[in-house]
């Protein structure tokens, strides 16, 4: 009888299909037999006595070029039960696109713990458009535009998006549109600074959900025309959720995905905090926050993703000058899980979908990862569901000097963090070694939308949706 590296028993497997109990036998780095009851050799035998056990988790959204680098990143997102990260890749004025994204391979190959894949993002897309077939011979089918943040000299007026939209569809690849209007933005923002207004009290304020739909609006179009995919990041709003229902209604292939720092604060945190709770888009009202949690539960949002994007930063910070985002990957399991399921927004099945799952159809991974079947890698989180403990800066593993989330108490936690049969983290002890991450060709945007749909499981009693 073939001897197995793992035998993981007595847990509930969840993917997005359903939940059930389940064994779990591990060989050669992959998933070799599910199923209640196994009885087979294996190096380590690992009761989890009800615990759930999870498709790893897939984070899709994390910039590590801040206080966290690529290592730092994949080691935060490990502690939270992320077996795979995707890096967004900066590529400023002057340098080549497939120059940089080989260099962040190479960087992510010697630090990361955690399998990585990569997404261009183009600050200079009239010069750097040209490069994108070559960056998809290289792996790398996804790329992000900026239709905001015109003072940074990251905004891409319509005949750049339109043309690299264009490029993008020829070359077989998938764009990331972040949709807010920048002009009117920063309009909005230098008339109340004018004005004397607080800026940390109007920031909300001077970007509304309805500028995000906008711009939504907008990038559906031209994408539409170009017949190229659109991935939608960080939808904020009660608006910008209406608007993504109302686009798929073409038919176009448009993805969109939610983050947990806008599914559970609101801007209560920017008044409490200050600079550390500045991010774009904004954290908003209870009325958006709920709006997204609808729409993920309905199926009209497909992605949960961190936009880990931790700076030095702190409460005494002048608020106008202090830079964009937060740390988000570690918390962000937790988060959805206290926040989403606990609370009934959201199935197991639903969570495991848009966690694991649709990350990897979207981005062309799956079944290899994104769900736990037979043959597909060992990518698994036990979790416990019953853990209750409080979210403190100390607890984190990030280099920020803060979290949003400080004396949180929530509900559930991962005790074993594997990725292909290897242990990364166990009962928060971090087991896995710097350099043991493989890059991960994709394939973005072939999926279609109704593959994204909620598949699985009952509705918890208190279901909310």
């Amino acid at each position: 009888m073939r001897r197995l590296d793992w035998l993981i028993r007595g847990g509930t497997v969840v993917t997005a299909t359903g939940f059930r109990p389940a064994d779990v036998a591990v060989a050669e780095g992959r998933v070799l037999a599910l199923g209640e009851g196994l009885s087979m050799p294996a190096r380590e035998v690992l009761d989890v006595d009800g615990a759930y056990v999870f498709p790893g988790f897939i984070d899709a959204h994390i910039h590590p070029v801040y206080v966290d680098d690529m290592g730092d990143s994949s080691l935060c997102a490990a502690h939270g039960g992320v077996t795979t990260v995707m890096h967004f890749v900066p590529v400023e004025p002057g340098e080549s696109l497939p120059q940089v994204l080989r260099s962040f391979v190479d960087k992510g190959t010697e630090a990361s713990v955690l399998d990585f894949a990569l997404h261009g993002a183009l600050f200079d897309p009239a010069s750097q458009a040209e490069d994108i077939p070559a960056a998809v011979g290289q792996g790398v089918t996804s790329f992000k535009l900026f239709l905001s943040y015109a003072k940074l000299n990251r905004m891409t007026d319509d005949y750049q998006l339109m043309r690299t939209l264009d490029i993008i569809a020829s070359a077989g690849g998938m764009a990331m549109v972040h949709a807010e209007n920048g002009l009117a933005m920063e309009y909005l923002e230098s008339k109340f600074r004018d004005e004397g207004r607080d800026p940390a009290a109007t920031f909300e304020a001077t970007r509304p959900g309805i500028l995000e739909a906008e711009a939504m609006n907008r990038a559906a179009a031209m994408a539409q025309v170009a017949g190229c995919p659109l991935y939608l990041p960080h939808v904020s709003s009660h608006e910008g959720a209406a608007a993504v229902r109302r686009l798929r209604r073409t038919g176009h292939r448009l993805y969109a995905e939610a983050c947990p720092h806008h599914l559970t604060l609101t801007q209560q945190a920017v008044l409490d905090l200050g600079a550390p709770a500045k991010i774009g888009p904004p954290l908003r009202n209870d009325r958006d926050r709920l709006a997204l949690w609808r729409a993920l539960g309905a199926g009209e949002l497909d992605v949960i993703a961190s936009d880990h994007a931790p700076k030095d930063k702190s409460p005494g910070d002048d608020f106008s000058e202090a830079a964009y985002g937060a740390a988000q990957t570690e918390t962000m399991p937790v988060l959805i899980y206290d926040g989403g399921v606990a609370t009934g927004w959201l199935t197991l099945p639903r969570m495991a979908q848009l966690m694991s799952e649709n990350q990897a159809r979207i981005f062309g991974i799956y079944p290899q990862k994104g769900t736990l079947e037979v043959g597909s890698d060992a990518d698994l989180v036990v979790w416990d569901p019953a853990a209750q403990w409080t979210i403190t800066h100390g607890t984190q593993h990030s280099n920020a000097p803060y979290t949003l989330y400080e004396g949180r108490h929530v509900l559930g936690r991962p005790v074993l963090v594997m990725q292909r049969g290897e242990t990364v983290v166990r009962e928060g002890e971090l087991v896995g070694r710097t350099g043991q991450g493989r890059f991960l060709a994709t394939k973005a945007g072939k999926v279609e939308l109704a593959e994204l749909q909620p598949k699985g499981g009952t509705w918890p009693q208190n279901w909310k949706g």
